[in-house]
């Protein structure tokens, strides 16, 4: 089966674009990421949001084995 994203517009902790960008981290980290581009511009604005690299963000993802642990760790890092 091939690697589909969460949406564009799901927003998990408040965070708009969080969904899709753990899904891309996550498959970029095992493998799986197929013609998707991690991390893509729009990505990149979220992770300049967060104030955070690709790498950082990356490394949390993998750490944190479900969304809401993710959440609990960047959403102090949101500012809206």
């Amino acid at each position: 089966m091939a690697f589909k994203p969460r949406g564009r517009d799901e927003v998990i902790g408040g965070i708009p674009w969080l969904a899709r960008m753990i899904d891309k981290a996550r498959a970029k980290a095992d493998g799986t990421i197929e013609d998707y581009i991690y991390p893509c511009p729009q990505d990149k604005k979220l992770l300049d949001k967060l104030d955070i690299t690709a790498e950082e963000f990356s490394r949390i993802v993998q750490e944190n084995p479900n969304d809401e642990e993710i959440v609990d760790e960047v959403k102090p890092r949101y500012d809206e």
